[in-house]
């Protein structure tokens, strides 16, 4: 089809409109908003708009969202959560073995006559191979951030491993450009140094108020992205530096609340843009969909690296499942390799439904991951090569009558409360190792525990159990904790749970929650009863 051309505020009524119904839409039939996104882009490119004004509108939207989205994940990751081999190694030989492996794969392919792999050299398909290598951080992250999961084991190692193929990729981009950083990335030692504490006081100083949104753009956009790009580095990796360096802030969770709708909104324009990458031929879909074996060999080769360290076979199938797509970077090395003429550019048009269609594999699959995990417990478990785990579950046991699981801004002065008149009956959960460990150094009882696992509920002693508060701020959490409880042979304690809105209570209405407190409607009454008895003891 020809050109189109439209004004901007018509270009934004089209995909604004677009993207909300087929996002509406993937949500009713129980897929992911960004499947309907993705489409969104597709159905948009065939209609004639991939060369008019829509890509000069949603590709710095596009940049803008994955700024934020990094930002975001390093306000949630310490250095040292890093620096561990169960992430370095499984993450570094896993690029390199599935490089080898696809890259021969289609290598050899490229001798059976078939026209589409004609003329490809080793070094073009090893190059498909790394390309193929990646997985997807912004389909990773936001799955994790819908299920409550970003915070959790198999969240941070996930998390972990995108960081290090994100330096693989600082590399690969590098050598690829032939263009070596700046001699000031020397000085970047002494820059982050000198920034952190520029935006320490920023921050504390910023308020809460309109500042601090423009304060949660800046951060990233300019001392991190910015910053970066004048030195001949990564731009993202500049924003994942600098929310990285402000994770010990006092005010980052109010930081990563704030900008979370924004980053939301425009990644939006990202899985459009995947989309706007071409029209596809019947040639670049059977291609895509032939490489989707590939998936399946992706999450079963992180499976099998993940074994040999002291993981939980659970943890260990949870991370995997959640690797196994592919990412966006796909498209970037895919564009080099173009540019550089070491494959034709009807690839890129490939890789990009190869993607979405992984996505659209992993989206069900990852939703329905808890059930898969109790299914296939047992060869799960046989593969595990090692009988020691680092991430135990934790087992609740002794004179507990109170159990908090969830230790944030609402489950914490929970815990508190209860300790002032039953300090030993009560035991926190979460599965924050680092809050827990601060939270026991300080002399609580606290312990680390996945409350949405099975053996969690099974393993442990309930005997003695009164109350078992679900006080996760988000409300995959609890509900996924609350289908776990139903499966319990029987159980004698009683649930509270809170939730925000109206459809939620409705939901763990028919789960069973024994008290549901409805924060928003609740937290008024309980305001005005608190002053009301305080008013009281001044009356007296």
């Amino acid at each position: 089809m020809g050109t189109v051309d439209l004004d901007a505020i018509y270009i934004d009524a089209i995909w604004l409109s677009m993207a909300f119904l087929s996002g509406l839409l993937m949500k009713r039939l129980g897929l992911p908003a960004l499947l309907g996104f993705l489409a969104t882009g597709f159905f948009l490119s065939i209609s004639g708009f991939t060369e008019g004004n829509l890509k000069e509108i949603l590709g710095p939207l596009s940049d803008l969202g994955i700024i934020l989205l990094l930002f975001t994940i390093g306000l949630k990751i310490k250095i040292k959560q890093l620096i561990k081999p169960e992430i370095l190694i499984t993450a570094s030989s896993h690029i390199i073995i599935t490089t080898l492996a696809i890259g021969g794969v289609i290598f050899g392919v490229s001798f059976l006559g078939i026209q589409y792999f004609a003329d490809m050299s080793i070094q073009s398909a090893l190059t498909i191979g790394f390309a193929l290598s990646f997985s997807s951080t912004v389909f990773i992250v936001k799955s994790l951030e819908e299920r409550g999961e970003i915070t959790s084991r198999h969240g941070r190692f996930a998390i972990g491993i995108l960081v290090v193929q994100d330096i693989f990729a600082v590399v690969f981009l590098t050598v690829s450009k032939s263009v070596m950083p700046s001699v000031w990335v020397l000085a970047l030692p002494i820059y982050l140094y000198v920034i952190k504490l520029v935006l320490d006081r920023l921050l504390n100083k910023a308020g809460h108020g309109e500042l601090l949104t423009v304060f949660g753009f800046f951060a990233p956009l300019i001392a991190g992205a910015l910053a970066f790009d004048l030195v001949d580095l990564k731009y993202d990796l500049g924003a994942l530096v600098i929310g990285m360096l402000m994770v010990n802030h006092p005010r980052k969770e109010e930081l990563y609340d704030r900008m979370l709708s924004y980053k939301d909104f425009f990644l939006i324009g990202f899985f459009i843009n995947i989309g706007l990458s071409g029209v596809p031929s019947l040639t670049n879909i059977i291609i895509a969909f032939s490489l989707l074996i590939f998936v399946v060999f992706k999450g079963l080769l992180f499976i099998r690296i993940f074994s040999y360290f002291q993981l939980r076979a659970r943890t260990n199938f949870l991370t995997s499942l959640h690797l196994s797509n592919y990412s966006e970077f796909g498209l970037i090395v895919g564009a080099v390799a173009v540019s550089n003429g070491m494959i034709d550019s009807d690839w890129l048009t490939t890789l990009a439904i190869f993607m979405s269609l992984s996505f659209l594999l992993s989206s069900p699959i990852i939703s329905r991951s808890y059930e898969l995990f109790e299914k296939y417990q047992g060869t799960l478990t046989k593969w595990n090569r090692t009988s020691k785990e680092i991430d135990k579950q934790a087992q609740i046991s002794g004179e507990a009558k109170y159990v908090i699981i969830g230790l944030g801004s609402i489950g914490l002065p929970a815990y508190y409360h209860l300790k002032e008149s039953f300090p030993d009956s009560v035991i926190g959960v979460d599965y924050n190792g680092d809050k827990v460990n601060q939270l026991k150094e300080e002399g609580n009882n606290v312990v680390w525990g996945d409350s949405t696992d099975r053996d969690f509920w099974d393993e442990s002693n309930w005997e003695r159990v009164d109350v078992v508060v679900l006080a996760m701020s988000d409300y995959a959490s609890n509900h996924n904790t609350m289908k776990q409880i139903n499966k319990m042979k029987t159980r004698e304690f009683k649930i509270a749970a809170i939730c925000h809105y109206e459809d939620e209570k409705e939901i763990f209405e028919k789960l069973n929650v024994d008290y549901i407190y409805d924060y928003k409607s609740s937290v008024g009454e309980d305001f005005a009863q608190h002053a009301m008895e305080k008013s009281r003891k001044v009356v007296l």
